[in-house]
C-alpha cells in the first residue's frame, strides 16, 4: 500500500521544517559568538517580518489582516519572543542535544497552562504524562544532583513562554 499524496506531502513538509529548525539552531549557535541574544532575535524578526509582508503583498491579502483582540495579539507575541530568547539563549550556552531534550517540557507547559486558561480538564493519563514528565525533566536538569545551568533555567523559560503562546493563540482562534 502506497501512501497518499497528502501524507506524503505531510511527511515532506514535517522533514523541511525540522532541517529549518536544526539550521536556526546551528545558526543562532553560531551567531552567539559575535551577536547579543536580541541582536540575533531582531535579526530574525526583520527577516521574518520582510518574508510575511512580501507574502502578503503577492497574494494580496495586507487588506485583510486585522483584528478586534490586539491586546491578546500583544501579549501572545511577548510570550513567544519570550520563548525565542530563552531558546536562542540555551543553544549559545548548553550543549544543543540538552536544549532539544529540555525543549520537549513544552507539552507539559501547554497542558497545565490549557488547565489553567482554556478550562480543559485532567484526566489520569494527563496527570501521568505530567508527572512523567516532570520525572523526565529532571533527570534532564540534575544528572546526578548536579546544579542546574543558566542554559537550561533559559531554555526551560522559553518553553514555558512558547507554551503559553500556544495556548493563547488557541484562545484568539476560538
Amino acid at each position: 500500500m502506497t501512501p497518499s499524496p497528502s501524507i506524503t506531502g505531510a511527511a515532506l513538509w514535517m522533514l523541511g521544517a525540522l532541517a529549518c529548525f536544526a539550521a536556526m539552531a546551528i545558526g543562532g549557535r553560531e551567531l552567539s559568538a559575535e551577536l547579543g541574544t536580541f541582536q540575533i532575535l531582531f535579526l530574525r524578526s526583520v527577516v521574518g517580518v520582510a518574508v510575511l509582508v512580501a507574502l502578503l503583498a503577492a497574494t494580496g491579502g495586507i487588506g485583510q489582516v486585522r483584528t478586534r483582540r490586539l491586546g491578546l495579539h500583544a501579549i501572545r507575541n511577548l510570550a513567544h519572543f519570550g520563548g525565542q530568547y530563552g531558546w536562542f539563549l540555551g543553544i549559545a550556552l548548553i550543549p544543543l542535544a540538552q536544549v532539544f531534550a529540555i525543549e520537549f517540557t513544552m507539552p507539559i507547559w501547554t497542558l497545565l497552562l490549557a488547565m489553567l486558561f482554556l478550562g480543559e480538564r485532567a484526566n489520569l493519563a494527563r496527570v501521568a504524562a505530567v508527572v512523567l514528565g516532570v520525572a523526565g525533566v529532571l533527570l534532564i536538569l540534575r544528572p546526578g544532583g548536579e546544579p542546574v545551568s543558566l542554559g537550561a533555567i533559559a531554555v526551560l523559560g522559553g518553553a514555558f513562554g512558547y507554551a503559553l503562546a500556544y495556548v493563547l493563540t488557541k484562545r484568539l482562534v476560538s
